[in-house]
């Protein structure tokens, strides 16, 4: 799932990897207490996560559903795209992880989920 979803959006399996640990330490069952699912601890549009707002509006409007984020296949392919998303969207895998990540840790969630992916390779 991990090495798919991986060669897919062209991301390397062991920083997916290390993502998916630190997010939800492997439980595909994992829910935050902001309302974020599964193994990469995506927001879904609804549950707690529908009342959050944005400038424009519902934060997560376009996100797919708890239920389906509850599938660990799919939300590991959901995140991967969304990660690949940021990562393509700010230029490099630094930035695409600190807009991945919790808003207010700042650079320490990306910093951190390298150097972790730098000592297992």
């Amino acid at each position: 799932m991990i090495s798919r979803a991986a060669n897919n959006y062209k991301l390397d399996p062991t920083m997916l990897a290390v993502l998916i640990f630190w997010e939800s330490g492997g439980d595909q069952n994992a829910v935050s207490s902001d309302g974020a699912i599964g193994l990469m601890q995506v927001m879904p549009r609804d549950g707690i996560a529908a009342s959050f707002q944005c400038p424009n509006g519902p934060c997560f409007v376009n996100r797919p559903t708890m239920e389906e984020l509850k599938d660990p296949n799919f939300n590991v392919e959901y995140g991967s795209k969304m990660l690949a998303g940021l990562i393509n969207k700010y230029g490099s895998v630094r930035e695409g992880l600190l807009h991945y990540g919790p808003m207010y840790v700042g650079y320490s969630y990306a910093d951190n989920i390298q150097k972790m992916t730098d000592l297992i390779k």
